[in-house]
C-alpha cells in the first residue's frame, strides 16, 4: 500500500511538471516584432521648388496653342489604404493571401504623391512579398510649361482611358494595384491575378525583431530626367478637357517604368 501511494505521488509530480512546463513555453518566432516605415518618394521634386501647390486644384491658366509643351513633375492622387502579406502574388493565382494594413484609415483626400507617408507600423518579424495599395478614379497630372516654368498645369484624369469621362466630384475607386516580384498585378473579373507590368516589382523586404525597415515607393522608379507632356487642344478651346483633350508623352530612355520600390534597413 505504501508502494502504491509513492507511485501516485511520482505520476502527480510528473503531470504537474510536464503541465506547467507546456504552459510557460512561448514561441519565440510568434513574439518578435519589427518596425516598418513606408513612405512615397519623387526625385523629380527638384522641379518642383517654385510650385506652391500642395494638392489644392484651382483653375488652370490657357493652353498657349493647339500643343502645349510641357514637363511632368508629379501625380495628385487619393492613395486609399496600403496593404502589406508575407504571401506571393502571382500571375493565375487568387487572392487567398493574408494581408496586414498598413494605414489606420482610409485617406480620402487628394495629395501630391510626394506628400504621402505612413505612421510606422510594428509587425510580426518575416518575409513580406506582396503590396496592396488602393486608388481613387480621378488623378491630376501636375506639369509645368516649358517656355515658362512658373506657368503650372494641374490636369484631371481618370484611371482608365484618357478619353474616358472625368467628373472631379468622382469619388468611386479602382481596383487595387497589386505588387510583387513578379511585377505589377490586378484581380480579373475572373477572380484571378493578371500582370499588368513586370517591372513595376517589389522583391520582398525582411522584417527583423527589434529593426527598422523602410520601404519607399518611388515615383518613375528612380528617374531624375522629365518626361515631356504634350497637351492636344483637340476642341481649340484653349482649356484642358479631360475626356476630350490628349495627352502624347515623350520619356527619355532613363524612364521605363511608372513606379518602383527601394528597401532600406536600420
Amino acid at each position: 500500500m505504501k508502494i502504491m501511494r509513492i507511485l501516485i505521488i511520482i505520476i502527480l509530480s510528473t503531470v504537474l511538471f510536464v503541465s506547467c512546463t507546456k504552459e510557460t513555453v512561448t514561441d519565440p518566432v510568434s513574439d518578435t516584432k519589427g518596425v516598418l516605415e513606408f513612405k512615397c518618394i519623387n526625385p523629380m521634386v527638384s522641379l518642383l521648388k517654385n510650385l506652391n501647390s500642395n494638392a489644392k486644384i484651382s483653375a488652370n491658366p490657357p493652353l498657349v496653342g493647339d500643343t502645349t509643351v510641357t514637363i511632368n513633375t508629379s501625380l495628385i492622387m487619393t492613395i486609399g489604404d496600403v496593404w502589406i502579406s508575407q504571401g506571393e502574388v502571382r500571375a493565375g493565382g487568387t487572392d487567398n493571401l493574408e494581408w496586414i494594413r498598413l494605414t489606420d484609415v482610409t485617406n480620402t483626400t487628394l495629395k501630391l504623391f510626394e506628400d504621402y507617408s505612413f505612421p510606422a507600423k510594428e509587425l510580426p518579424a518575416g518575409t513580406y512579398k506582396s503590396i496592396k495599395i488602393t486608388f481613387r478614379n480621378i488623378w491630376y497630372r501636375q506639369v509645368k510649361l516649358v517656355s515658362d516654368p512658373t506657368v503650372v498645369y494641374e490636369l484631371l484624369e481618370t484611371m482608365g482611358s484618357s478619353s474616358d469621362p472625368c467628373d472631379p466630384n468622382d469619388t468611386t475607386w479602382i481596383k487595387p494595384n497589386y505588387f510583387a516580384p513578379g511585377g505589377n498585378f490586378s484581380l480579373g473579373e475572373d477572380g484571378k491575378f493578371h500582370l499588368a507590368s513586370a517591372g513595376e516589382k517589389v522583391d520582398g523586404f525582411t522584417i527583423k525583431e527589434g529593426k527598422l525597415a523602410k520601404v519607399y515607393w518611388r515615383l518613375g522608379a528612380g528617374a531624375t530626367e522629365p518626361c515631356i507632356n504634350y497637351l492636344i487642344d483637340k476642341n481649340g478651346n484653349r482649356q484642358w478637357d479631360c475626356g476630350i483633350d490628349e495627352v502624347k508623352i515623350d520619356c527619355p530612355p532613363s524612364v521605363v517604368y511608372m513606379w518602383d520600390f527601394v528597401v532600406e534597413y536600420e
